[in-house]
């Protein structure tokens, strides 16, 4: 996995709460993504709209609710190619390198499409881990999360690039005590540093939960921007959290016991022990297998290969 990242780039996730990481993935790679998010959004390209001006005055403008409507939650109706992306493992080994512990969780992967009118993208500064975390981000590596923005389209500032600002960069203004929204002066002075998050597409931007960010206006004529997020925290690190997986089902019920229409068949049919335990399945070897457990889970999952499961019992008896 060096080749995809740098010890320079650990390092600048570590110090500054956020990498740039440009054509992370090969234009192979994404070119089955972007494929599934064409069959997810089909919908799209709305008519175009102007984005509305910034709300003068002494109150922080929250982002309209138009914004979410093209979002979906893992798992895709789709192909394996965009429900497998959070799980590459590229992926997990730099989080585990992040967070310093081999012991990694998948808590939230979200695929997002913007177009150009559809609504008004600009948002305040913020932190996430308002809604990740009731408490807050801890100062140690192992209790903070890392958040990624992958990219299936390019990204340019006329395509809602994200801006950031570096955790250093973030305190000058904001004290040490993070508040998650800024107030409005705070707000001019972070905008008077931003970054622009802008990349190709492949590119990952990881950044942690404590930094200052914000999404901005999509201005480039029919413009369209495609990009899944994957956050990862430490397995033992239960103040933060997203979703419950098996929750994150289709809406028709009937789908949810089918185990060809489910759309989490394409993990189990496609996912190894390393990505699966990474959704809280237990890896081969876990005392939770037993052959009743193995039984059962493979006849929800009928294509499932538990080889390495079923080998690994086999080992402990």
């Amino acid at each position: 996995m060096a080749e995809r990242y740098s010890s320079t780039d650990l390092d600048r996730w570590t110090s500054d709460g956020a990498v740039l990481m440009p054509r992370f993935f090969a234009e192979a790679e994404i070119a089955p993504v972007l494929e599934d998010f064409e069959t997810l959004f089909a919908d799209g390209y709305p008519h175009a709209r102007a984005a509305a001006d910034p709300q003068s005055g002494e109150t922080v403008r929250m982002p309209p609710r138009e914004q979410f409507q093209h979002t979906r939650m893992m798992p895709f109706d789709c192909s394996p190619a965009l429900n497998l992306l959070a799980l590459h493992p590229a992926l997990i080994a730099f989080a585990r390198a992040a967070l310093k512990t081999e012991d990694v969780r998948l808590y939230q992967s979200i695929s997002w499409a913007k177009f150009t009118g559809q609504a008004d993208f600009d948002q305040p500064f913020h932190m996430d881990y308002y809604n990740h975390t009731l408490t807050a981000i801890g100062d140690e590596a192992r209790q903070r999360t890392v958040n990624f923005s992958i990219y299936a389209t390019d990204v340019s500032d006329a395509h809602g690039s994200i801006r950031y600002v570096t955790r250093g960069e973030g305190d000058k203004i904001c004290g040490s005590l993070r508040p998650g929204m800024p107030d409005v002066s705070q707000q001019e002075a972070l905008r008077g540093i931003e970054r622009s998050g802008a990349g190709p597409s492949g590119t990952v931007l990881a950044y942690s939960s404590d930094i200052y960010h914000r999404a901005s206006n999509l201005t480039a004529p029919e413009g369209r921007r495609y990009v899944l997020f994957a956050s990862y925290k430490a397995a033992m690190n239960d103040a933060v959290d997203f979703v419950a997986w098996p929750s994150s089902v289709p809406r028709e019920w009937s789908r949810l016991y089918s185990a060809d229409a489910n759309p989490w068949r394409h993990f189990f049919e496609h996912g190894s022990p390393e990505q699966l335990a990474c959704l809280n399945i237990p890896p081969p070897g876990n005392p939770f297998w037993t052959e009743t457990t193995l039984a059962r889970t493979q006849a929800r999952w009928p294509q499932w290969d538990a080889t390495p499961w079923r080998q690994a019992m086999t080992r402990r008896a």
